[in-house]
Parts: structure tokens; C-alpha cells; sequence
């Protein structure tokens, strides 16, 4: 008797059933007719004096998938989001992702399929194809990503290459994930409106390629890096690649009203939750003199952004000004194998990390 649609499993298709019922009619180019197929995707050929760039990231779990029940499309979106961000940081044009999935053969077909549909919608999303990839049997299911994206030289935006007297820029607005999770058991009392870009920032967070296209078009941007560890974390990258100090301007920290109504009502500083990681905001440092081009440019593409500081002379520090006072930024980065590492002690350390910890560091 042949299994019903819900019941149905990877192991009682085969591969070839998988790439042939599952994968090829989502993602033609990662599985041509069969007979033709080959053993390495054909990139598309760029324009002369451009750059290929090129990413690989392993998808974590999800963290609504910690707080709620599993549901494989946010595995498939975040595989996608972790590599097309890394994409956007650059200033790449995607042109597409490689995806590698392990898979238990007791696995559903209704999850794979799930996986699938989050692929295909983020791929949809941010123009970036699927191109091919790689599927086996093992457990547990893991999925990585490795995309490619295409600049043109001059115009590449990489972590280095800040100088004093630039201006510090955040694309996004920040805070709104933690906050999303913080407000899980307050829901009924938070704003409906501030609700909606609450659940927005955890079920659909958004990869800035489009912003980061923008950005090197302009080539006024010093340096950039995705936060995908957190602002806090990626001012402290910055800083460190070109041996400068940044000085964040706690006056220029203005939250969310949606972070500051959750913030207020758990009794946490918004700016910890700004300063921390899930929203996939861009972190860049402009010339002081092109900030009318940038300011510009985002008028037309409509994205939230904001100036938060300055690059002054230093060695990599980070610094928080409060009524001309200077105080060490605290590194509230997601950093792998510590005690804040959600892929080995799951979300509640990084909880009490926000709840917690102070703000800046004792010097």
C-alpha cells in the first residue's frame, strides 16, 4: 500500500524520485533534463573588470524553531538569508546558491517539501537562483548554502578601509528580533502595529541586497559588513580591520517604538536589544561628505537607516558616548564555542546575556 501525503518519507521516494519530483520542478537550473546533467552549475559570464565573490554557510536552526514547533520553511528561507546577506555586505548582485541538504530517510516528504518552498521563495525574494547542489541520506538534517555574486571592482565594499572622520550607518532597524522574542508572553498587551513588525522581524527577516547594491553603486562607502553577529559585534569587526575606534552617539540611538514598548515593559535598555543579533542589518562607515549621496539614495529605495556615530583614531575599540563621557562598548556579539552560543546552549544564556549584562564594560 502506498504511503498517503502525510505520511509519505524521503526513504520510500529514492533519490531519483527526490531530484526529479521534488527539486526539479522548483529549481530547473539545479537539475537539467535527465541525461544532461552535469557535475559543476555554469556561472554566467560577468562584465569585464568585475569580481566574482563567493560565500558557504551551514544553516542553523532556526530560532523559531526553538520557540515553536518545527516547520522546515524557515529552514530553507534562513539557508538562503545567512549566504545572500553575506552577498549584500559586498555589494554583490547575486547570481545563485548552491544548496546541500542531509536528509533522514525517515524524513517527511511534506517537511522536505516545506524546506523546499522556503528556498524557493526567498530565491524568488532576492533574485538569486538555485544552481545546483547536493542531497544524501544521514541525520540530522542540515542544510548549507554556498552563493556567488558578481561586482564590479571598484566598486566592492569589504570590512576594511574605514578612516577617522567617517560616519558610522546602520541599514535596518535594529532590535526588532530580540524584541519579537522577549514579547512572546506580552503579545496581547503590545500595540496590534508594533505586533506586525514584531512578527515580521521573527518569520520573515530580510537580506539587504538591494540596499547593499545601492551602496557600492555610490563609492562612498569606506567599509561594510552584515550583522548577521549582532551590531555590537560588527562594529567591533569593523573597527578592528581597519585599526580604528568607533564612537556610537547613545543620542543617535533612537529604537523602534515597537523595541522601545517591549523594552519598557520587560525591563531591559532598548539599546542592548539594538546591540544585538537576528535582524540582519547592514553596518557600514560612509565619508562624512557623502552623506547627502547616501541619504539619497535611501529616500528612493525607501529602506529605514539611521547614522549612529564616527571613526576616530584607535586600535579596534568600541565606544559608547554618553554626555561627552566615553564608555567601552560591551561585545555582545554571537560568538561560536562560549557560553552564549545558541547552537550549543540554545537562546536562554543569550537571554540572560540581554537581561543581564551591562551595557559597557568596567575599565
Amino acid at each position: 500500500m502506498q504511503a498517503s501525503g502525510n505520511t509519505l518519507t524521503l526513504g520510500q521516494l529514492g533519490e531519483r524520485r527526490i531530484l526529479n519530483e521534488l527539486i526539479a520542478p522548483r529549481f530547473p537550473l539545479a537539475v537539467p533534463p535527465s541525461g544532461t546533467a552535469d557535475d559543476c552549475a555554469v556561472l554566467p559570464r560577468i562584465a569585464a573588470g568585475g569580481s566574482i565573490v563567493a560565500t558557504i554557510d551551514p544553516c542553523p536552526t532556526p530560532i523559531i524553531c526553538i520557540i515553536e514547533a518545527v516547520d522546515y520553511y524557515h529552514y530553507g528561507r534562513m539557508t538562503m538569508l545567512i549566504n545572500v546577506s553575506d552577498l549584500a555586505a559586498m555589494g554583490a548582485t547575486p547570481l545563485g546558491i548552491l544548496v546541500s541538504t542531509t536528509m533522514p530517510e525517515d524524513m517527511l516528504v511534506s517537511d522536505y517539501n516545506r524546506f523546499l518552498e522556503g528556498v524557493d521563495d526567498a530565491s524568488h525574494e532576492w533574485d538569486c537562483p538555485v544552481i545546483g547542489g547536493n542531497i544524501k541520506d544521514g541525520s540530522p538534517f542540515t542544510a548549507t548554502g554556498s552563493a556567488f555574486g558578481s561586482v564590479i571592482g571598484s566598486s566592492l565594499m569589504r570590512r576594511s578601509g574605514a578612516l577617522p572622520g567617517d560616519l558610522v550607518c546602520v541599514v535596518g532597524d535594529m532590535g526588532l528580533f530580540w524584541s519579537a522574542i522577549f514579547s512572546r508572553n506580552i503579545a496581547s498587551e503590545i500595540a496590534p502595529a508594533h505586533r506586525v513588525d514584531l512578527e515580521r522581524a521573527l518569520y520573515r527577516p530580510v537580506a539587504r541586497i538591494v540596499e547593499g547594491i545601492k551602496l557600492a553603486e555610490l563609492r562612498s562607502v569606506t567599509s561594510c559588513i552584515d550583522s548577521s553577529d549582532g551590531i555590537a559585534g560588527s562594529l567591533y569587526q569593523l573597527a578592528d580591520a581597519s585599526k580604528v575606534d568607533i564612537v556610537v552617539e547613545d543620542e543617535l540611538l533612537n529604537p523602534h517604538p515597537a523595541v522601545y514598548e517591549v523594552a519598557r515593559m520587560v525591563d531591559i535598555d532598548p539599546r542592548k536589544l539594538m546591540m544585538s543579533w537576528g535582524n540582519w542589518e547592514l553596518v557600514f562607515t560612509v565619508r562624512a561628505q557623502h552623506l547627502t549621496r547616501v541619504a539619497e539614495m535611501f529616500s528612493r529605495v525607501t529602506s529605514p537607516w539611521s547614522v549612529i556615530g564616527k571613526v576616530t583614531l584607535g586600535s579596534g575599540c568600541v565606544w559608547l558616548n554618553t554626555s561627552g563621557r566615553l564608555h567601552r562598548l560591551r561585545d555582545s556579539r554571537s560568538e561560536r564555542f562560549t557560553k552564549v552560543s545558541y547552537f550549543t546552549h540554545g537562546i536562554a544564556p543569550y537571554m540572560d546575556l540581554l537581561r543581564n549584562d551591562p551595557l559597557i564594560e568596567s575599565i
